[in-house]
């Protein structure tokens, strides 16, 4: 077991046992990736701020019921998710694809992240920037936590409601259309993209 998970168990144990310094860096941990990711399924950014706070104050309040997890970040996306699906409409929640089967793994080569320049990256971020508000809200939703989040496969369909195929499918579309768009600029899409969320993860940083 890595140390990472061995620090993540060991807060989250101490968490649900009543220590309140583990809450509150439970709090200062996940709160902006938390937030990160509720915006990806509401633009309010009030509505979103209420939630993680509710789901805070549900955490404190149940801690000691609460069940173990193999991951604290994917528990909080789930709990998050199911509030905001709370808070909004049907028909502006995420809408779900049809299943196809194709399985296609992701890769990024370390070839492809060399070829971004320093000198051009702002320019090129912003390209890919609107290449990817051309995609639907789901592709978006899958590449920002594949790439932002780096959540597998199966916690991307479950967070989303689709199979694990349907998730691999929406990335392996929306990496083919940003390639496909980005192809004359000569561009490391998938490079481009691990610097564009690591920026927007930096960026996003909220006070709630």
């Amino acid at each position: 077991m890595r140390s990472s998970d061995q620090n993540e168990g060991k807060l989250w144990k101490n968490f649900r046992e009543g220590n309140d310094r583990a809450f509150f860096d439970l709090y200062d941990q996940y709160v902006d990736v938390l937030f990160s990711f509720g915006i990806q399924f509401c633009t309010d950014k009030e509505i979103v701020k209420d939630c993680i706070q509710d789901l805070f104050i549900d955490l404190y309040r149940y801690r000691k019921s609460l069940s173990d997890t193999d991951s604290i970040k994917f528990y909080l996306f789930r709990s998050l998710r199911r509030k905001l699906h709370k808070e909004i409409s049907k028909n502006q929640f995420v809408s779900l694809d049809e299943e196809v089967e194709v399985r296609l793994d992701l890769q990024v080569s370390d070839s492809e992240k060399k070829i971004i320049g320093y000198e051009s990256e702002k320019e090129n971020l912003h390209i890919l920037e609107q290449a990817l508000k051309q995609l639907t809200k789901q592709q978006q939703r899958a590449l920002a936590m594949k790439f932002e989040q780096n959540l597998s496969y199966s916690e991307i369909a479950s967070l989303l409601n689709i199979s694990v195929e349907s998730a691999r499918t929406n990335i392996y579309r929306a990496l083919k259309s940003l390639r496909k768009k980005m192809s004359k600029k000569n561009m490391a899409t998938t490079a481009l993209l691990i610097v564009y969320y690591k920026s927007m993860s930096f960026g996003n940083s909220i006070l709630i």
